[in-house]
């Protein structure tokens, strides 16, 4: 009988829980820990920026994700670029001679974005923040918490020590 019961109140708070809308899927959806949002808000924690440095940072990243999407976009116009100029009936040269060109440009534009994104960021954020967004980027996401806030000493595996 008890089982009943308890199973009936779980199957209640189940479906209240779905009905309001408070249930957010792992891993995903609107501001999920690992979503864009979610990596952007914790890197603003972590650095502890304030309005106008964040302000910076999504511009920043707005613009590299911007020139990483057009080099993407390209994809399909190479992979038919290379088919064209297998196709023939002797090997097209010029097919990708254009693909080469267009893929220069794309790489250019994505050197000239890295470099002024780098630069504002250089500019907005103080030195403390400049180092510790720097052995982020070196280190990978997971830097800190492996090996501390400021890379020595015990982090969440506690006991590392670096220094």
């Amino acid at each position: 009988m008890f089982g009943f019961i308890f199973g009936t109140a779980c199957l209640a708070g189940l479906l209240y829980t779905l009905r309001r809308g408070r249930w957010h899927p792992p891993h995903g959806g609107r501001g999920g820990r690992w979503s864009w949002r979610g990596r952007m808000r914790w890197l603003f924690e972590r650095l502890d920026t304030s309005p106008g440095q964040e302000k910076v940072l999504v511009q920043a990243a707005d613009d590299l994700t911007e020139a990483f999407e057009k080099m993407r976009d390209e994809m399909s116009a190479a992979r038919a670029a290379m088919a064209r100029s297998l196709r023939g009936e002797s090997f097209d040269a010029a097919a990708l001679r254009e693909m080469d060109a267009r893929h220069d440009e794309l790489i250019d534009n994505l050197r000239k974005t890295v470099r002024t994104s780098m630069s504002k960021i250089h500019e907005a954020l103080d030195p403390k923040q400049r180092r510790e967004l720097a052995d982020m980027l070196e280190h990978g996401w997971g830097y800190g918490y492996r090996y501390g806030r400021g890379g020595c000493g015990g982090g969440w595996r506690g006991g590392y020590s670096r220094c």
